[in-house]
């Protein structure tokens, strides 16, 4: 029997985990078993055509709300050319709600219902040897009309016994590499799938220490830990991040590996702050769900938090290098406009590295979806079940969120804005403010239907401040001192995102116009500046340049007000040193 296990990626440097697990799993059964990943992005033709090749007697899916579609039509047109062929898919996407699904999907096989590990192995085994597939747990078919669910086991898998899924010869180079150490969550949010499991099952440190080594050396660098609470355990997480720590040492990787952990802010306590001061720098970054600020909210979906009680924990582990992801999610029940405006404020105020704005898809088998009348919550009827609207949020108010989603990425999240927003925000009442109604600018001017490249929106931040301070702002809000503030500021981080080789006309109305425009004066300066000596001792590039090299990766600006905040500041040039992607910024004092 031939077994060909298919993922389609949300992205190409994505990787699937659950497959790799299965592919080991069913080696027992069959030792003809592929695996091919694709994207979502990929043709339909491509895809259809590389799995028809395969000539597989069976094709398994790793089934999403953001892939269900496409797979559907893959198998669609697969089914006619290959008649004798068995699909099975699995995945929460599929593991809920089977009966409806099976039956408006007859060229569907078999759905693997929940972990799959020993189901499919079943399965398989029972359609080879022509056994009756009623004594399989954990799956679901149709026969004449029929659809027939085994609900799966009442016993759980041990982390433990399964085999490793990163036993192939691979090239992960550039990839993003999934990984659990856990299965299960200690918190029932009803919002999500973790809450239809009881129980949280913990992979032992050694054993996950023989599965790092071999993704390090595969080539990965970046890796991602699946774990729904990966702080859960205090003493399990702090053995699977030590294994971290030695393993990348071991192998002088530390500098360029990246683990990416999902944890709960409130589980983060003086001991995992000691843990993180001795940490190396840059070797991890986190991500953590508050959702809401709302407590009635938080009450009804079952996460009981204080976001005030852990919020000096983030800048905390931002001074020690580690980068910290911060989740929201709109739409969630009884949290109205100005609840979430509160939300947002409350999370934006700690100035996290990312500020994830999601909007909540109402899933199947989630304790959301069950009780989505009571609440009013409208969603697609089609994947990925996006809220629409709410009892206490309309559908024009979500819409106006998803374009602040939208600017708050292209801004906020791009790190590209850093000292503009800083000063821009002063305008404002709060930073919901400032980004509702740029979106809504935005969204004026039809800027939403095209894609612009990355310095066009500096151009669109400075025609919205110009905008604003003549319909909108307090006089005494922006006098001319503080207009020559922000358009600082804006020059400021133009000249961190590239070189530039000409400047935007509206940086002739700031501070320092007389010199910032002057070419000739500008180079001359340049090169009184690569003169000094002192840039030896800072720059150590520095002694191998020629004056060409020097004037191609260097770029002297002159600033009149304190872009940086430093506190008795004096009007100063600034050299910025562009190498390998990278931008440096040094303030010149002669």
């Amino acid at each position: 029997m031939r077994v060909l296990l298919v993922a389609l990626n949300a992205k190409y440097v994505h990787t699937n985990l659950a497959l790799r697990y299965l592919r080991e799993s069913v080696r027992s059964v069959t030792s003809d078993v592929n695996l091919l990943e694709f994207s979502i992005n990929d043709r339909l033709e491509r895809i259809a055509g590389e799995i028809y090749e395969a000539q597989a007697d069976v094709v398994g899916f790793s089934c999403y709300i953001w892939n269900i579609k496409e797979i559907i039509a893959v198998i669609r047109h697969l089914r006619p050319v290959c008649p004798e062929v068995r699909f099975i898919l699995g995945g929460p996407e599929v593991s809920f709600e089977v009966e409806d699904f099976l039956g408006s999907h007859h060229e569907v096989d078999a759905v693997i219902l929940g972990e799959g590990e020993k189901s499919i192995k079943d399965l398989l085994s029972a359609w080879q040897e022509g056994r009756d597939l009623s004594l399989v747990e954990g799956i679901a078919w149709e026969s004449e009309g029929k659809v027939h669910v085994n609900p799966p086991s009442e016993t759980s898998l041990n982390l433990n016994e399964l085999p490793s899924p990163y036993t192939e010869n691979e090239d992960f180079s550039g990839r993003i590499v999934y990984i659990e150490t856990t299965r299960g969550c200690p918190f029932s949010c009803q919002y999500c799938l973790s809450s239809t499991f009881q129980g949280v099952r913990y992979l032992a440190s050694e054993r996950f220490r023989v599965i790092f080594r071999r993704l390090l050396e595969q080539g990965a660098r970046t890796i991602k830990f699946v774990d729904r609470t990966f702080n859960a355990h205090k003493r399990h997480a702090f053995q699977i991040l030590d294994v971290v720590r030695e393993e990348s040492g071991f192998l002088n990787l530390s500098d360029r590996v990246r683990v990416h952990c999902e944890m709960a802010g409130d589980l983060l306590d003086e001991d995992w702050m000691d843990y993180f001061s001795n940490y190396p720098r840059g070797l991890i970054q986190l991500e953590i769900g508050v959702q809401s600020t709302y407590q009635p909210t938080l009450e009804i979906v079952s996460r009981r938090q204080s976001f005030e009680a852990w919020k000096n924990a983030v800048p905390y582990m931002q001074d020690l290098d580690i980068p910290v992801h911060l989740d929201l999610i709109a739409g969630l029940p009884e949290e109205n406009w100005a609840n979430f405006r509160t939300s947002f404020n409350d999370v934006y105020s700690v100035r996290p590295d990312m500020l994830q704005l999601g909007f909540l898809k109402v899933l199947k088998g989630s304790g959301l979806r069950r009780n989505s009348r009571r609440y009013g919550l409208l969603f697609t009827p089609d994947p990925p079940y996006t809220i629409l609207e709410t009892a206490v949020l309309s559908h024009r108010e979500i819409l106006q969120l998803q374009r602040m989603e939208d600017v708050l990425d292209k801004y906020y999240n791009s790190g590209k804005f850093e000292h503009a927003l800083r000063e821009v925000l002063t305008l404002f009442t709060t930073a919901f403010d400032f980004y509702h109604e740029f979106a809504e600018y935005w969204e004026s001017h039809r800027w939403f239907q095209r894609q612009w490249q990355g310095k066009a929106l500096f151009d669109k931040l400075w025609e919205f401040i110009e905008w604003f301070q003549a319909n909108k702002a307090k006089l005494s809000d922006y006098q001319n001192t503080h207009r020559k503030t922000i358009l600082d500021a804006l020059r400021f981080d133009y000249y961190l995102w590239e070189r530039p080789k000409i400047l935007p006309d509206y940086f002739s109305l700031g501070a320092g116009s007389e010199i910032i425009q002057e070419a000739d004066q500008m180079n001359r300066r340049q090169e009184e500046i690569r003169r000094d000596g002192c840039w030896a001792a800072v720059i150590p590039e520095f002694v191998t340049m020629d004056r060409r090299q020097w004037s191609r990766n260097t770029a002297v600006a002159y600033f009149e007000t304190d872009v940086l905040q430093e506190g008795e500041f004096t009007p100063s040039w600034f050299l910025f040193f562009y190498r390998q992607g990278k931008v440096r910024a040094y303030r010149y004092q002669a």
